[in-house]
This record gives C-alpha cells, structure tokens and sequence, in this order.
C-alpha cells in the first residue's frame, strides 16, 4: 500500500509563517500601486479640466470662464441651479461641453458622492472634487465678478487654475451644500466650485477663508483642506494641481505657499506676503 504521509505540525506552521511574511510584504505594494493609479487618474482628469478651460477660453476671446455664471429668472437658459431670482452655471458646467463626462469631475483619491441630483452626471458636476483658482481667474468685488484675459498672465506655467479640493461628505455643511448662495444681482462665485489663494486676505478681491489652521472649521480633516484654503491633501500630503498652460502636477502645500509666510502652524490672520513674492507667488499676478 503507498504511504499516505501527512503534513507534519511544524511543516504546516512553515507552510503559514511563508505565506504571512509574504502577505506582509505584497499588500503594502498592492496598496501603493492601487495608490499610484489613482493619482494618475486624478492628474489626467486635471489634465483634461484644464485643457476644456484652454479651449473655452479660445472661444470667448480668451477670457477664463467665471466661478459661477448667471442668468436671470425670466431667461434660465441652460444653467442647472435656480436660486428663485436667477440661474446658476458653475465654471464646470460651463466647460462640460469639451469634455462630456462628469466622471472627470470626481477624484477617485476621495471620498465618493452619492447621487443626490437623481442623475449621476449632474451630481459629478454639481459636486467636484476639484476647484477653481477663482480669486484670481474670476476675481470679485461683491457685486460683479470679472474674468482676466488668459493671455494677460505673465507665468502661467507658474499659476495654479485647478486643484483637488473637499467633498460634502468631508464637511459639516450639509450633503447638498453647493456653497453660500449668493443671488443673480450679487454675481457671487458658488464655493462649492473653488478652492482659496493663500493670503488672500491682503488683496483688492473678495475671498473667503484663508490659508491657516481651522481656517475652514466646516471641513472636518486636514487632507481634506481645513488648514489649506480648500485645497485637499490626498496624494502623499500633497495637492494635485493644473496650470494655465495645461500641465499637472502635484505639490506640497507649502510648496503652492511660496511667496508667502504660510507654516502648517499659521494662523489665517498672520499671514503675509514675502519679500520676493512676485517672483514666487504661484496664484495670480500682482
């Protein structure tokens, strides 16, 4: 008859320490390449945002579109957000014609939206994971807000357009909060589209917030943007950002601070420009 052995304890207990050093050693790759790809991911959605701003701008005289367009009661048009005395268009919408997918709207590096709008395109547009550089692209002075030539910036290689920001479900605000709703004859930018300059504080336009600890106190973690003016911190601690011209990368938060005092300790009142802030500055031209 042949001889059935079986595996010994001491062999089968090899046999399970093998398998957990190895489990040990391939999960953390699998985690950093899932990691990896979603990164990518979230930089080629940058990279197509930026490009349908690039191409909106080169049919409107090369203006950048406004954080929020309006239109009136009587005359909607288009425009998906009725705010009882007008119509709301965020820039997003506004480019969705050059890209016909809302899904590019959404960083696969966060947290996922639910489907609040019954229609899930409209809900990856009306709830971003990225934001506009709206202080300076679409600045606002409380009553109109004014649009700046794209062609008018020095650097744009060296101006941020775009960033990853907050969700709703990152907030204290409400699931459907689409940012304060400022009404057709204030011309007011959606903040739920945009994200903050730092120091914006000692500039002409309005901001909201700026760059500083709990500057944000409705958004609950620091990834997701509280100390950072919106911006999110999902990529290693570090923001993925589009430029003027059309390149994406991601960037630490202090390096998007330069030209500023800005620490991971600031308050959002002590912040000040640096000397050499016109030559490092990374959000508008001064």
């Amino acid at each position: 008859m042949p001889n059935r052995r079986g595996f010994t304890l001491i062999e089968l207990l090899v046999v399970i320490a093998i398998i957990a050093i190895l489990a040990a050693i391939l999960f953390p790759v699998f985690a950093q390449a899932k990691a990896a790809a979603k990164k990518t991911t979230s930089l080629s959605n940058l990279k197509q945002q930026s490009l349908a701003v690039i191409m909106y701008a080169g049919d409107v005289d090369d203006m950048a579109p406004p954080a929020t367009a309006w239109n009136p009661a009587d005359s909607p048009g288009d425009f998906p957000l009725n705010f009882g005395n007008g119509y709301a268009a965020p820039w997003n919408w506004l480019v969705l014609p050059y890209i016909k997918a809302g899904a590019i709207f959404v960083d696969p590096q966060g947290p996922s939206t639910p489907n609040f709008a019954n229609n899930v395109t409209l809900t990856q547009i009306l709830y971003p994971s990225y934001g506009y550089n709206y202080v300076w692209l679409s600045p606002w002075d409380g009553v109109r807000q004014t649009p700046i030539s794209m062609t008018s910036l020095d650097r744009p290689a060296e101006t941020v357009m775009i960033s990853g920001k907050w969700t709703n479900p990152e907030t204290d605000l409400g699931d459907q909060f689409l940012g304060f709703q400022f009404d057709y004859k204030s011309d007011g930018p959606l903040l739920n589209f945009t994200v903050e300059a730092p120091n914006c504080y000692d500039i002409p336009q309005a901001c909201v917030n700026n760059w500083g600890v709990d500057s944000f106190q409705s958004i609950k973690t620091n990834i997701a943007g509280r100390d950072t003016g919106a911006n999110s911190l999902r990529t290693a601690n570090q923001a993925v950002v589009a430029w003027i011209d059309g390149h994406v990368k991601a960037m630490s938060p202090g390096a998007l601070a330069a030209g500023t005092t800005w620490t991971p300790t600031s308050k959002p009142e002590d912040l000040k420009y640096t000397a050499d802030y016109q030559q490092k500055y990374l959000w508008g031209a001064h």
